[in-house]
């Protein structure tokens, strides 16, 4: 349901909003997190207004809610409230800290509160309807400021003519860090599941900051479209349909011959940097010590230097971290003897038939 709405962005966001810092935050800061990062403010009152509502509604379950709010033109429906809804379903896999944040500043939470310190039973409590000190901005066509990965990732494979179902499923979780004022960072991670891979779930993350939201996810997709979603379409989803937009060769594993499919090297920090293919060479020669199933395997190299001295080195086979592959990037030379570089490439590994 949250996906379906092209909210689990914006949900994310808001949730963000409430929980950052040592104290809870003002009505006011709320606010102010959310429209300085380009929220729009239609969608900024649904998340102050309707976030601790759904969590509150979710923590404590044995209540009688009403269906509907009121403002000034009468009653809102919460089942025709988009945000209302989607917030609802993710509120189920909230954690601890998220519910103290949220549903304990509902105000229907300190009703509900009052009505237990005065002997009353969960279940016996039947709520009024709750009125709103402000009428609701008619919600806007579009996102609100804040893309939807999912909507985004679902939108590449449709455009490739790869249909999602079953077999197929895609996800996306964006995940929010901590940024210097006046700037956000969007982390996403974009997972797969197919019956061809080696696990049940390939996951992909890729970071982004901007002034906005709508920036600093726009630069994590568009490293993921440059790096990991040609591999991904053209070495399991649908073989053919981005021939061109990958490299391809055939790799020699104890195991059998593989097909390496390589998305783009994408680098951060410097604008010349040598191909990283050298250093990929000798971990997929420290791959064949591995034992490798005839299944589609996920392979990820990130390295980070700072005047020839490695910062952070991350080797992912099928989504998890592989000590033998960040040994040989910690035996190997720099990309570059001076400044600060990253680099990162993504490739898949399809079995091929004798």
């Amino acid at each position: 349901m949250i996906a379906s709405w092209g909210l689990d962005g914006a949900l994310e966001v808001g949730i963000a909003a409430f929980c950052a810092g040592e104290e809870p935050p003002s009505d006011d800061v709320f606010w102010e997190r959310l429209t300085g990062a380009g929220v729009e403010p239609w969608l900024a009152e649904r998340l102050l207004v309707f976030l601790p509502m759904a969590y509150v509604r979710r923590l404590l379950p044995d209540v009688t809610y009403p269906e509907a709010v009121r403002d000034s033109r009468g009653q809102v429906l919460l089942a025709q409230e988009p945000v209302f809804v989607a917030a609802f379903d993710r509120a189920q896999y909230a954690s601890r800290a998220e519910f103290e944040r949220i549903a304990f500043r509902s105000s229907t939470f300190a009703a509900i509160n009052e009505a237990l310190n005065s002997g009353s039973q969960l279940a016996d409590l039947e709520l009024a309807e709750p009125v709103l000190f402000k009428d609701l901005e008619p919600a806007a066509e579009g996102d609100g400021g804040v893309p939807s990965p999912q909507a985004i990732f679902e939108a590449f494979l449709r455009e490739h003519g790869i249909p999602l179902g079953e077999d197929t499923r895609v996800d996306t979780n964006l995940v929010v860090h901590p940024a210097p004022e006046g700037v956000v960072m969007a982390q996403i991670d974009f997972a797969v599941s197919h019956p061809a891979l080696a696990e049940p779930w390939l996951v992909e993350s890729f970071a982004g900051h901007g002034p906005t939201w709508r920036e600093a996810i726009g630069r994590a997709v568009n490293m993921f479209s440059r790096g990991a979603l040609h591999p991904l379409i053209e070495g399991l989803l649908l073989p053919g349909a981005a021939a061109d937009q990958v490299q391809r060769e055939r790799y020699e594993h104890p195991a059998g011959a593989f097909e390496l499919v390589l998305g783009a090297q994408i680098t951060m920090f410097s604008e010349t940097v040598p191909s990283v293919e050298p250093l990929l060479d000798r971990v997929l020669e420290a791959l064949r010590a591995e034992e490798l199933s005839r299944k589609v395997h996920g392979l990820r190299l990130f390295v980070a230097h700072n005047d020839g001295v490695l910062l952070n080195s991350e080797v992912l086979l099928d989504s998890r971290p592989w000590s033998g592959g960040e040994a040989v990037v910690a035996a190997h030379p720099a990309l570059l003897a001076e400044g600060r570089v990253a680099t990162r490439v993504f490739g898949l590994l399809a079995p091929l038939d004798s």
